[in-house]
């Protein structure tokens, strides 16, 4: 009997770091789902796999210190939810972006990523592919 353990890890590879692919995410053709306070833009891919990025405006906070921990919030967040996101074909590159100006404790940050990763999934599977 084998036991298969889920690894909850977020790689190198998961991570949105591309210049061009950040330009096509922000340029037009993607898609937008608020969960106040974060938002998610979103936009399929020809590449395989799921790919993210998050950002929290220095308009918000002016600390970095605050910035870093809803950062680490949101990737965590994503982290352990990102068994939710079931992509049909191709990829899937994904910006969080932080929009309020208050901090949220990590329970409340948990729950909104569920709702923004439920939407997404709902929002791809019912969108045709762009062919």
């Amino acid at each position: 009997m084998e036991l298969t353990k889920e690894r909850f890890t977020l790689s190198k590879q998961e991570r949105l770091c591309s210049r061009k692919a950040l330009e096509a995410l922000f340029g037009g053709g993607s898609k937008s789902i608020l969960a106040y306070p974060v938002r998610a833009v979103f936009q399929k891919t020809e590449e395989t796999g799921i790919r993210i990025m998050v950002s929290v405006s220095k308009r918000f906070f002016k600390r970095a210190v605050k910035r870093n921990r809803i950062k680490r919030q949101l990737r965590e967040a994503y982290r352990l939810n990102k068994h939710i996101l079931q992509p049909a074909e191709g990829g899937l590159n994904i910006a969080f972006l932080w929009n309020s100006n208050e901090l949220l404790p990590s329970a409340k940050v948990m729950e909104k990523m569920q709702t923004l990763l439920s939407k997404i999934n709902e929002t791809v599977a019912d969108t045709p592919s762009a062919d």
